[in-house]
Formats: structure tokens, C-alpha cells, sequence
């Protein structure tokens, strides 16, 4: 249109472009051809390479949304489609199965989440668990600290012991990582490692609230005892570790080199936890 009215009217592309109310570089603006669709072949490589570096976890919407992050254009369907073909199954989660806490603390809190709405940021809501870790030396007893808000497990222990010991050094390396915290909540059930006297001094000492699931409501900590389902779920390929240090190893492997970082959440818009929280930094 503007070299139709340069022809017709011999009024300058400046001109022009001001009464139109357009930048000049509109004439000049070529528009970029569609972007060509990957080869089934070259996608299919591709998918079973993402599907690989990811633990076998990945469904075919998380595939997606990770070759959408490398530039690659591919809709779910497609996706669908070329794992299929390939045989490519997620790791499936056994169904949820949310445990019911044995309301043996001493002197147990309130629960504060229950009238609060889903935390808006960062250090709002911390929350604890505690879970099985089979070996062949025997049980051992992983503990982490989750922030809810981005999924972020910000602390955890592995011990032989299941006490206050586990609880308070999953607790430490939260403190450690997270320096700047103000009226945080740190959630738990009942377990009596959660009311001990030195895990209650440690929140007290850090200014955090402490806050307890109601009797017999395993849903109160439902997305930490999720976490726990998903860990078990997707590193299944270590079946039973050899002893505590190569269960150390691996559970650090998962959470610090793969869950943190690249782990896409469906929760937060299919990012990382890491990637979620410098999306908040850099929008601050």
C-alpha cells in the first residue's frame, strides 16, 4: 500500500509513513517465511535423545514444551505421534497414596495453610517430609524441604536414622541456601522429629512459623509427599541402592543435576524450578 501512494501522489516516504502512523521500516520490512517442519526422521532422533537425557520421565507434553525451548516447532499430537512410533513410555507414578501422619508430636501447632491462599513468591511456605529408601544395607530415611511456591527443594538429608538429627540437617541446608527469609512457614505433619525441642529451636532461632497438618488430613502435605512419589517413580532405574554413599550420590544426581534445574513442571508453566524462580528474579 505505501508504494501505491508513492506512485500515485509523489509525496515523500516520510510523509507518508506519518500520516499513516506507521514506522518506515514497515516499507522495508520483509516478512519471514514459515518456519519448515522438521523431518519425521531428524524429529524422531531428536525426541529419543530429550526422552533420554530425561530419565525416561517425559511425556509427550513435557517433550514438546522442551523442543519448543530449543526452537523447534512440534504440537503435542506430533509429539504423541513419534513417541509412539518409537515406543517411547514415560516412567508411570504409581497412584497417590497419601500417608496418614501418626499424630505423635508433642504439643502439636496449627495449621497456618489452612485459611492461607497458594503463596505468591518465593520464602512464603516451606514444607517437610520424610520417606523410605530401600537398600541393601537396610532402610534408609530421606528428608527434604520444599518450597511450594516453585517446587524448589531448597534442603535434604539421608540418614540411617530416622530422628531429629535427619529432620534438622534437611532444615540447615534449606536455611543455608535461602538467607533472606522473613514470617516464612515451615509445614510438616506430626512426626515427633518435626516437634523435637531442637528442631523447634532451630525454626524459632530463624524466625520461622511453625505449622503442623490436622489429625488424620494426609492432604495438608500433599504436594511434598507428592515430591516423594515422583523421586521414587522416576529414579525406579536404581532399583535398591548398594549402601548410604552411592544412595547419596544418586539422590544428589536427581535432585541437584536433574529435578532443580530441568525437570519441567506442568504446575508452573512447564518450567524448571530453578527456571521459575529467575523468571520471578528478572520480572522483580
Amino acid at each position: 500500500m505505501i508504494k501505491e501512494l508513492r506512485e500515485s501522489s509523489g509525496a515523500s516516504l516520510r510523509r507518508i509513513c506519518s500520516v499513516l502512523g506507521l514506522p518506515r521500516s514497515t516499507y522495508h520490512h520483509k516478512p519471514r517465511p514459515p518456519a519448515q517442519p522438521w523431518p519425521d526422521q531428524e524429529l524422531a532422533a531428536l525426541i529419543s535423545t530429550i526422552f533420554h537425557a530425561n530419565r525416561r520421565c517425559y511425556g509427550y507434553r513435557r517433550i514438546a514444551c522442551e523442543l519448543a525451548n530449543r526452537g523447534v516447532s512440534c504440537g503435542w499430537q506430533r509429539a504423541r505421534r513419534m513417541m509412539r512410533r518409537q515406543g517411547l513410555h514415560a516412567i508411570q507414578r504409581r497412584r497417590f497414596t497419601p500417608k496418614t501422619s501418626d499424630g505423635k508430636a508433642s504439643h502439636p501447632c496449627a495449621n497456618l495453610l489452612a485459611k492461607l491462599p497458594p503463596p505468591q513468591a518465593p520464602d512464603q511456605v516451606w514444607a517437610g517430609d520424610i520417606t523410605l529408601i530401600p537398600s541393601r544395607e537396610g532402610w534408609l530415611y530421606l528428608a527434604v524441604v520444599i518450597d511450594l511456591w516453585s517446587r524448589r527443594i531448597i534442603g535434604w538429608s539421608l540418614s540411617r536414622s530416622i530422628d531429629r538429627a535427619l529432620v534438622t540437617d534437611a532444615l540447615r541446608q534449606a536455611l543455608q541456601s535461602r538467607r533472606k527469609i522473613v514470617s516464612t512457614i515451615f509445614h510438616s505433619d506430626r512426626g515427633s522429629q518435626y516437634s523435637s525441642t531442637a528442631f523447634r529451636a532451630m525454626l524459632a532461632g530463624s524466625g520461622l512459623r511453625q505449622s503442623m497438618s490436622r489429625l488424620a488430613n494426609p492432604y495438608d502435605n500433599a504436594r511434598t509427599e507428592s515430591f516423594m512419589g515422583t523421586l521414587k517413580a522416576e529414579m525406579a532405574e536404581e532399583e535398591t541402592f548398594r549402601n548410604l554413599d552411592e544412595a547419596r550420590q544418586k539422590i544428589f544426581s536427581y535432585i541437584d543435576a536433574f529435578y532443580n534445574p530441568r525437570r519441567l513442571h506442568s504446575s508452573i508453566g512447564y518450567l524448571s524450578p530453578n527456571q521459575f524462580e529467575a523468571r520471578f528474579q528478572r520480572q522483580k
